[in-house]
């Protein structure tokens, strides 16, 4: 069964936040950083509006309004992928960027948590909010497939233990709560090869 809406896009926001700290860091990877925060940020913008506002609109007539107010983001944050697109990387512009970003990033994923989220918690079940997870996954994972960012296995260190923990719960690996990361990540591995 997929985890809740709000687990899955609040997994989205913290890892946004962890990419984009890591393409402002300088290092030989820092351009796969920024490509990889520009993908996951347009595969989640569009995973929430598709696959969850547009829900919350047609069914949950109170939550109208702040879903139309949350799908105005998407214009913020076409922006917010377009700046980090075309800002050199060793700049001190990159600084700025990031500092405004990062506040951007933060209101939105507060205004998705307190105006959507905990309000559509009280107007649906537990089944529901898992089925808009289910859903917005899909989706985001349709995305990510789409622009060729996907992969079967946890690579890099901006996947968290609660990512972790959800690849190996799909990958029916047993006593995964018990596990470390690094143990989630070699078991997953091991099971891959």
């Amino acid at each position: 069964m997929p985890s809740s809406v709000r687990r899955l896009t609040a997994l989205d926001h913290e890892r946004l936040h962890r990419l984009l700290r890591r393409m402002c860091k300088p290092g030989p990877s820092q351009e796969r950083w920024r490509a990889e925060f520009i993908t996951l940020l347009r595969a989640h913008r569009i995973a929430e509006r598709d696959a969850v506002i547009v829900d919350i609109v047609a069914r949950v007539a109170p939550l109208a309004a702040a879903a139309r107010q949350q799908a105005e983001d998407d214009v913020e944050l076409d922006r917010l992928g377009q700046q980090v697109h075309t800002t050199v990387l060793a700049t001190a512009d990159l600084d700025d960027l990031r500092s405004r970003a990062d506040s951007f990033l933060e209101a939105h994923a507060t205004r998705w948590s307190t105006a959507l989220m905990s309000p559509l918690e009280q107007e649906v079940t537990r089944g529901e909010l898992r089925r808009l997870g289910g859903a917005y996954e899909t989706r985001r994972s349709a995305e990510l497939e789409r622009a060729g960012a996907v992969h079967a296995l946890p690579r890099r260190l901006d996947v968290s233990r609660a990512e972790l923990y959800e690849l190996a719960r799909k990958a029916g690996i047993e006593g995964r709560s018990g596990m470390t990361r690094g143990q989630l990540i070699d078991e997953l591995q091991r099971r891959s090869d």
